[in-house]
């Protein structure tokens, strides 16, 4: 069973919509999130999910996935590095860029997924952070959310 995303608890007129697994637990999303979820883990951890959208390239993708190195404590990359490093996920006429990161962020092993993908003239971002181990075996049913993602 899933979840409908992007319903009235978004901030603001929403031009995606997605479904979130049933386990994901919905959060009220913000003015800086559309989207907002606490993901439970393996060993009793919780991940978060945001998503969130702004106008235009929003940095681009080679200052964006150095921010989010940054919050896995990870070093920045040049960007042919950072380019060779993600994946293309396509699906309901969207194209995301997906990079999957882990590090020691403040002693703690932690992971990172995110995906970009440009839609009308908004960079929507997707951004799935928390305990490595768990994160990691989260990213089947990220993927699969990601396919779930399509135009209002």
């Amino acid at each position: 069973m899933a979840a409908p995303g992007a319903g009235p608890e978004a901030a603001g007129p929403v031009a995606l919509e997605w479904t979130a697994p049933a386990v994901w637990k919905a959060k009220p999303a913000t003015a800086m999130r559309q989207g907002s979820y606490d993901i439970p883990v393996k060993d009793g951890g919780v991940a978060d999910l945001s998503i969130s959208a702004f106008t235009g390239m929003a940095g681009g993708l080679t200052s964006n996935v150095n921010r989010w190195r940054g919050q896995v404590g990870l070093p920045p990359l040049p960007e042919d590095q950072i380019r060779a490093a993600c994946e293309t996920v396509t699906a309901n006429g969207l194209q995301f860029t997906m990079i999957d990161l882990a590090g020691p962020a403040g002693g703690t092993p932690t992971r990172l997924l995110g995906a970009i993908a440009e839609f009308g003239s908004e960079t929507w971002f997707f951004k799935l952070i928390g305990p490595d181990a768990g994160v990691a075996g989260e990213k089947p049913a990220f993927l699969e959310f990601l396919r779930t993602v399509k135009p209002r």
